[in-house]
């Protein structure tokens, strides 16, 4: 029952990894596009304001008015990028504070006793991590269902000691 219900679960975060992946390309593609787009454009604004202040000026002078502009506008897109990459700090793991008991050695130990009594292949089982970790990697709401699952476990091995 749990294999099958596992199987389900992986299938259907499957489908939304790849809905989603789909719908990221799109939207990277449009965003390249409006990007190729604003780029031509300020280029075009940028000549337009060149020429027609080296109508009143000397072009020296229209180019490092131009050119200063253009090095002032970075320079803020660079401050507000920066002010923007600020992380949060990250919240505290409730999973690692419910079972600081047990330690990873013990969970190997376990797990590696059940791997040698069965008659499952090394690579098998190497690429079944690979594959669940590309997965939970890319779907967040199955991380949370793996995170809850664990942490009922976690508290009802608590209270069977």
């Amino acid at each position: 029952m749990l294999p099958k219900l596992l199987a389900e679960i992986l299938a259907a975060e499957t489908a939304k990894l790849w809905k989603g992946s789909v719908r990221l390309a799109i939207i990277m593609a449009f965003l390249g596009l409006s990007v190729m787009a604003m780029v031509v454009g300020m280029i075009f604004v940028l000549i337009g304001l060149y020429l027609s202040l080296a109508e009143v000026m000397p072009y020296w002078q229209a180019g490092a008015i131009v050119g200063g502009g253009v090095f002032l506008f970075a320079a803020l897109l660079l401050i507000i990028i920066s002010q923007q990459g600020h992380s949060a700090p990250l919240k505290s793991d409730s999973l690692t504070t419910q079972i600081s008991d047990d330690s990873t050695a013990q969970l190997g130990s376990a797990i590696g006793n059940i791997v040698a009594k069965s008659n499952i292949k090394t690579s098998d089982i190497v690429l079944t991590v690979l594959i669940s970790g590309i997965v939970l990697g890319a779907s967040p709401s199955l991380r949370q269902q793996i995170m809850t699952v664990l942490s009922e476990v976690a508290k009802s091995k608590s209270k069977d000691k």
